[in-house]
């Protein structure tokens, strides 16, 4: 793409910019700077439509006694297991233990401290989940894509 038509739609990009690379006159490539591209925004935006419908299954999740309100926090974050066993230290299967109900509701102040920190959250707050759903990578959803018509996130 050449330097003249690198886009310049609106984005997510909230009035920053972003790098690309374009082509200019002498056909070097070069840094251009984006304000957005329209293609771009709507892939994101379903990116995020489909992370926000995966954060909803699992609150209804733990709603429903299946799972651990841990689990519910990790996937606000984008963590997964492993990710988050890294950042509390400890082994993998501990995390993943811990995001049954039982075994979580056993957690000693100490754990839970480690977990809450890790999701910049209050200890008291691990505990507690929405009672209907929420946005957490969108404020507002635009239009949404065809064949999601009446889906609720």
């Amino acid at each position: 793409m050449r330097t003249e038509e690198v886009p310049q739609d609106p984005s997510f990009y909230q009035g920053h910019r972003r790098v690309c690379f374009a082509v200019d006159k002498d056909e070097r490539y070069v840094v251009a700077e984006s304000a957005g591209w329209e293609v771009e925004r709507v892939v994101t935006e379903q990116a995020l439509l489909d992370l926000e419908a995966q954060v909803e299954d699992t609150r209804q999740r733990v709603r429903a006694g299946e799972l651990a309100p841990l689990a519910y926090h990790l996937a606000t974050h984008q963590f997964t297991p492993k990710l988050c066993a890294q950042h509390v230290g400890m082994a993998t299967w501990r995390v993943k233990r811990h995001l049954k109900p039982a075994v979580f509701a056993r957690l000693s102040p100490k754990i839970l401290q480690r977990y809450a920190h890790c999701l910049d959250l209050v200890p008291a707050d691990l505990a507690h989940v929405p009672d209907h759903a929420t946005r957490v990578f969108l404020e507002q959803p635009a239009d949404p894509p065809p064949g999601k018509q009446g889906a609720s996130a």
